[in-house]
C-alpha cells in the first residue's frame, strides 16, 4: 500500500510565479493528512484531483500566514460541499482565534461538519493522534513563534517494516531533532536559505540547505526532501548541490510532485 508525500506549495514568506505557499498531503495507505495550509492550498488540491473529502486531519506547524491563510477558504469549501465527516485540526495555541473568526464569518450558519481543534504543546515529542494507519507525534521546533514538527509512524503491516515520515518547517537547527526522528525514512525539512545567507537564516530562525542536510545525516534519515525556499533565489538547483555535498540522498520538493516511500519487506525466517 502506498505512502506518499505530495507537495502543494514550496514557497516561504512570499509566493513566486512557480511556487504557492507551504502545504503538503501525506497519504498513508489511503488515509490523507494535510500538512500546513498556506494560501492557495485548495486550488492546488483541485489541480491535482485530490478530493477535499479525503482530508481527515490537518496539521499546522505554526501560525505564520504562509502556513495558515488557506485554512478559512478550505473550511468554507468543505462546508459548501456539504461535508459531514469531522475535521481534526492540530496546531499550537492561537489557532482557536482563527477558528473563531471563521465561525463569525459564517454568521448564523453552522458548518455542515464538526471542526475539532486539538492544541499542540510540549517541550519534547508527544503523541497527538493514533489513527487507523499511523501514530503521529509532535515535537518542538526552533522558530520565532511556537512551532512544531510532526513525525508519522506507520502501523505495522504483516511481513513488512513500518515506514516513517518527519515534517520540519519552520525551524533553525535544533540539537534534539535528530534524536527525536532517529532512523526516519523520509525527512521533509525546510531550506529557506543557502549557506551564503547563513546570517539571515540565523536572524529569522530558519535553516540553510546545508543545515537541513546535516540534520538528516545526524538523524540517520533514509531520504531528505527540501522545501520552503525563499523568493530571493531565482532557481533552486544550488539548494540541491549544497545539501547533497553533505547528505547525498537529497531531493527538492516541487509543486505537484509526489514522492513515494518504498516498503521494505521482511524476509521469512
Amino acid at each position: 500500500m502506498p505512502l506518499t508525500l505530495t507537495s502543494l506549495g514550496c514557497a516561504s514568506a512570499l509566493p513566486t510565479r512557480e511556487n504557492f505557499f507551504t502545504a503538503h498531503v501525506l497519504n498513508i495507505r489511503g488515509r490523507s493528512f494535510l500538512l500546513d495550509c498556506g494560501e492557495g492550498t485548495q486550488l492546488r488540491l483541485r489541480h491535482l484531483d485530490i478530493s477535499l473529502r479525503t482530508i481527515e486531519h490537518v496539521f499546522i506547524t505554526h501560525l505564520h500566514g504562509d502556513h495558515v491563510f488557506g485554512l478559512p477558504g478550505l473550511l468554507s469549501s468543505m462546508h459548501l460541499l456539504d461535508r459531514t465527516a469531522p475535521l481534526y485540526i492540530y496546531a499550537p495555541h492561537g489557532m482557536e482565534k482563527m477558528l473563531a473568526f471563521y465561525y463569525d464569518f459564517l454568521g448564523e450558519r453552522e458548518p455542515s461538519f464538526p471542526i475539532i481543534f486539538r492544541e499542540v504543546r510540549g517541550d519534547g515529542p508527544v503523541q497527538v493522534l493514533e489513527a487507523e494507519t499511523a501514530c503521529v507525534y509532535a515535537f518542538p521546533l526552533k522558530h520565532s513563534v511556537p512551532a512544531f514538527g510532526y513525525l508519522f509512524r506507520e502501523k505495522s503491516v504483516r511481513k513488512s517494516r513500518p515506514r516513517s515520515v518527519a515534517y520540519c518547517t519552520d525551524t533553525a537547527p535544533h540539537p534534539d531533532i535528530p534524536g527525536w526522528i532517529r532512523g526516519v525514512d523520509l525527512l521533509f525539512h525546510e531550506a529557506t536559505f543557502l549557506e551564503q545567507d547563513a546570517q539571515a537564516a540565523a536572524q529569522y530562525l530558519h535553516s540553510t540547505a546545508g543545515q537541513a542536510a546535516q540534520t538528516a545525516r545526524s538523524a540517520g534519515a533514509g531520504t531528505l526532501l527540501l522545501g520552503h525556499f525563499s523568493s530571493r533565489y531565482k532557481e533552486t538547483s544550488a539548494f540541491l548541490a549544497e545539501a547533497r555535498n553533505i547528505f547525498p540522498n537529497t531531493y527538492l520538493s516541487k509543486e505537484g510532485f509526489t514522492f513515494s516511500v518504498p516498503r521494505d519487506f521482511i524476509a521469512a525466517t
